[in-house]
């Protein structure tokens, strides 16, 4: 195992950002970059031996710095969406930055993904990213440190650990990876053909905004991925939900998820490349987004990213649960840390 490191460009605020390059010793490897704490690449092999990037990403830093879609980045504070534009804690409703029509994504208008943050290599498989956010940023209340530690295995496992220190005032933190996934490569265009299966037996339906209504139902019909189903069948579903989404972008709940143990949440598998990635996490939500936006984003080697080009499968607090007091909650409170992991591993069929 070792880690290397070069400069990947200049930020427009005259700031270098870097590459961080893990590798193994049989070849495969996993590039990071300190803008956004992402991931560029993940190089796995498939089911014949040949290598291959499995990471939808840019060649270039400023396409980063122009918000195409938080491609590989971590997203916080809050990621995903809360309604309205606002967080209430501690009986007391924060209004937060508006940048998704009426509501707040991804931590506002400068969330953690578009943030230069400070790295450190970590023995022979890590590296460490490091970002302090102020009170009052964006609206979020209370000082918070964010770590986010990843590393990556001769097995071919990619283990992201999350810390969110709150300072002296409660706060809140929904961290989660928002890399886009094409087991096939990420030059193949597609991922309509990718069997996913998804350890959950609910989830929460959303609203005109993809925001959660309220509601958890038990799935059913192309929500139902229990057992594997084809990509093509949900992204092409009439199922009303499907429709107001152009595809799938709805959290599920993970049934084995019990606050404290690594448990499996998600399988995909490519049918071409015969790789296959499961996804084990502490958190107690998934997030299944099929690229249903994606118009012609300038890819890597110039690839086109288009609908359905990669899917993110986001571990994460449910959306908008802070509105929801039922459900599991991010809430970090003054002095402690709130800590969680989760793994990306790779096989072959």
């Amino acid at each position: 195992m070792a880690v290397t490191t070069e400069t990947f460009g200049t930020l427009k605020d005259g700031r270098d950002a870097h590459l961080f390059t893990i590798s193994t010793s049989a070849g495969s490897s996993v590039t990071l970059t300190d803008f956004g704490a992402a991931v560029v690449k993940v190089i796995v092999p498939d089911s014949l031996g040949r290598l291959g990037d499995v990471a939808l990403g840019f060649d270039e830093l400023d396409l980063y710095e122009q918000e195409l879609g938080n491609f590989g980045a971590v997203c916080g504070r809050f990621a995903n969406r809360l309604s309205r534009a606002s967080l209430p804690l501690d009986r007391r409703v924060y209004p937060l930055t508006r940048n998704d029509g009426p509501n707040t994504l991804h931590g506002g208008a400068v969330g953690f993904h578009h943030k230069l943050w400070d790295a450190e290599i970590v023995g022979e498989d890590g590296v460490k990213f490091t970002l302090f956010s102020p009170d009052g940023e964006e609206g979020f209340p209370g000082d918070l440190t964010v770590t986010v530690t990843y590393r990556f295995s001769e097995e071919n496992v990619l283990s992201l650990d999350y810390e969110a220190a709150a300072g002296e005032r409660n706060t809140v933190a929904n961290l989660t990876n928002h890399t886009y996934w094409n087991l096939d490569g990420d030059t193949f265009g597609s991922i309509l053909d990718h069997s996913v299966r998804i350890h959950a037996s609910r989830f929460t339906p959303t609203n005109e905004y993809n925001v959660p209504d309220g509601r958890v139902l038990p799935v059913k019909g192309v929500f139902d991925l229990r057992a594997y189903r084809s990509m093509r069948e949900g992204m092409t579903s009439r199922d009303e939900q499907i429709v107001k989404s152009n595809g799938y972008d709805h959290n599920f709940l993970i049934d084995a998820y019990d606050g404290k143990s690594l448990v499996k949440a998600a399988d995909l598998k490519g049918t071409v490349s015969g790789r296959r990635m499961e996804v084990w996490t502490t958190l107690p939500g998934i997030q299944l987004y099929g690229g249903n936006h994606f118009s012609g984003f300038p890819g890597k080697g110039g690839m086109r990213y288009n609908r359905a080009a990669g899917l993110a499968l986001e571990t994460q607090f449910y959306p908008d649960a802070p509105h929801h007091p039922a459900w599991p909650q991010p809430t970090v409170k003054a002095g402690e840390t709130q800590r969680s992991r989760t793994e990306f591993r790779f096989f072959t069929i």
